[in-house]
């Protein structure tokens, strides 16, 4: 059964950008339908979030009496955002995150949102709270929304988009889409690792369809690896309880052998690089280079302690952060134990943040004529490294790609589609619920996700990404065309949908390998021990990844520039990590 629905605008992602998205488009006078592969407002990585918008003091300081650091300026956080990305930012963007922001913050308050806590460039909320009122509003001024729908693929004519395949999960009937422009906003694709700190719809299907419909991606290589996740026990793993805490009160990291791992370093990298969210970067991979020397626990992790710090002072801070000692729905309270007894619990790096993704200009249009993307999913505004707050990126892009698609569509005429290639489509869908007595898609996305933790993590190296792309490319050929399911029935058929995922993981997953391998260089998030160090001669550029008929191929562009020119030269990574760091201008304030 196929059917068949219409609208001006359709948004992909039931997240904070897809939702300021709708908003945006819908403010053009455009219809607009928002398609949420989960619960509307509790779908995507944005419930989960702390949450911290970021923006320049002085422009904050004169929002509603907030206290911004009125000596702040633009022109600091632009700096702040181009440095920590280490100058692989596209400066272009970095200017509308900057000059959107304010804007983004007094519409939320003006919505309704709670201030919980503020900073000199930041206001603490929540996730939840983002949701709701970025719910109501959007029920306020006439989005239409559906739940537990899942995008399937991107569908073009004339090469222009002009709608999309989705199935409902509850019943398994397909929905075939009629749209006049498209803005995908599905956020990152956490799934492919384990562990990882993202919510479990995160598969990256809106990055992998783009591509499949003829969009670049770009920088794939980039990803923010969280540090001090909890490895074990396995009720905890990939809970990020101990960064936070860590991040705060501090404590002590060791390997096996009981040493200190940050004592080796340069005593003002350790300084920013546990202060500051420079951690993530910094303490991952000071971990990961234990864990390859031999030094690693039972699950390839290092030890957390309290340290020196005194149980008086956690026990303090914890009752703010964990209340009852815990923390999104875990129990916290056997930690405290070990907290108080001042032992260890592991920790290591999981994967948090993804800093390349789809290829948009400075109007958040792909090359793709009708297909717009906002938010995690793009190659956005953080470069080689995200520092600043990823809630006011998916704000401030998701209004301008909302905006952007509605103006496109007023312009456009509502297309017919070509009902013979949705036929065609549905059929490779529903293979793997006629496969009989074939791979079950939860084994073999384990190993994947544990491969892809293994080699494309926080250190990287030519052998070891080969041997992974290899890995990769004989799981797509030899076993993802025998994946089945046990049931046949397509209703909330979670194994047929783990299937689908799968497939557009193993795409992403080879995109990204590709990047690893094609930049020989350290830089940011992405250190190559065989080339490790940040090469500014050669490659201040980002590496695009096409995809044409299943094969995919690779570019390189100049990085965009605007104000700030980068240093040239060669510099080994940590070095070049330093002066970043000193970049920083003083606000006072964490970032």
């Amino acid at each position: 059964m196929l059917q068949k629905i219409q609208t001006d605008v359709l948004v992909i992602g039931g997240g904070g950008a897809g939702f300021r998205a709708a908003i945006g488009a819908r403010k053009t006078g455009a219809s607009v339908l928002l398609l949420s592969k989960g619960p509307l407002g509790r779908c995507g990585a944005t419930p989960m979030a702390g949450a911290d918008f970021t923006l320049d003091g002085k422009s904050m300081s004169r929002i509603r009496g907030l206290p911004g650091d009125p000596n702040d300026s633009e022109e600091k956080v632009f700096n702040d955002i181009v440095t920590q990305g280490c100058y692989l930012n596209n400066q272009k963007l970095v200017e509308q995150y900057i000059r959107m922001a304010p804007q983004c913050l007094e519409e939320l308050i003006d919505w309704g949102i709670e201030i919980k806590a503020s900073d000199q460039r930041m206001v603490f909320t929540s996730g939840t709270g983002i949701m709701d009122v970025l719910l109501k509003h959007a029920r306020s001024i006439g989005v239409e929304m559906a739940e537990d729908i899942a995008a399937l693929e991107l569908l073009k004519q004339d090469g222009k988009i002009v709608g999309a395949l989705g199935i409902d999960l509850r019943t398994g009937h397909f929905l075939q889409f009629s749209c006049k422009a498209v803005v995908i906003a599905t956020g990152g694709w956490h799934k492919a690792f384990r562990p990882n700190t993202g919510m479990r719809d995160l598969s990256g299907e809106g990055i992998a369809m783009a591509q499949r419909a003829g969009a670049a991606l770009g920088n794939m290589e980039f990803i923010t690896f969280c540090c001090n996740v909890f490895y074990a026990p396995p009720i905890w793993r990939g809970s990020i309880a101990p960064y936070i805490l860590s991040l705060i009160c501090g404590g002590r990291l060791e390997n096996r052998k009981k040493e200190d791992i940050l004592k080796p370093y340069d005593p003002f990298l350790v300084k920013i690089g546990t202060t500051t969210e420079w951690n993530k970067s910094f303490i991952s991979y000071v971990t990961a280079t234990e864990v390859r020397k031999g030094n690693g626990l039972e699950n390839n992790g290092v030890g957390y302690s309290r340290g020196d710090v005194p149980w008086e002072n956690i026990e303090l801070i914890a009752s703010f952060l964990f209340p009852k000692w815990r923390y999104k729905a875990i129990d916290l309270r056997p930690w405290s134990r070990i907290l108080k007894n001042n032992e260890i619990v592991e920790v290591g790096p999981a994967v948090e943040y993804f800093d390349g993704g789809i290829v948009v200009d400075d109007n958040f249009r792909t090359s793709v004529p009708g297909l717009y993307a906002a938010g995690e999913c793009i190659l956005g505004a953080f470069g080689a490294n995200r520092v600043f707050s990823a809630i006011t990126e998916m704000l401030v892009h998701g209004a301008d790609a909302g905006e952007n698609a509605g103006s496109y569509a007023s312009k456009s005429s509502l297309p017919q589609v070509d009902v013979s290639t949705t036929k065609n489509l549905t059929e490779e869908i529903k293979a793997p619920l006629h496969h009989r007595n074939g791979i079950r898609p939860a084994e073999l996305r384990r190993s994947v996700q544990e491969k892809a933790h293994q080699y494309l993590g926080p250190i990287r190296n030519h052998d070891e990404l080969n041997s992974f792309l290899g890995f990769l490319e004989k799981i797509r050929k030899e076993e993802v065309p025998f994946l089945s399911t046990v049931s046949v029935n397509p209703c909330y058929n979670k194994e047929w949908m783990d299937a689908i995922e799968l497939q557009n993981m193993i795409q992403l997953l080879k995109a990204s390998t590709m990047s690893a391998l094609n930049r020989t260089e350290s830089r940011g998030v992405h250190f190559r021990e065989d080339f490790p160090e940040t090469d500014n001669e050669n490659w201040l550029k980002e590496i695009m990844v096409h995809q044409s008929d299943g094969l995919m191929t690779m570019s390189d562009r100049k990085i965009t520039t605007t104000s700030l020119s980068p240093p040239s030269g060669k510099k080994p990574y940590l070095n070049f990590m330093r002066k970043m760091m000193e970049n920083h201008s003083d606000t006072g304030g964490k970032h």
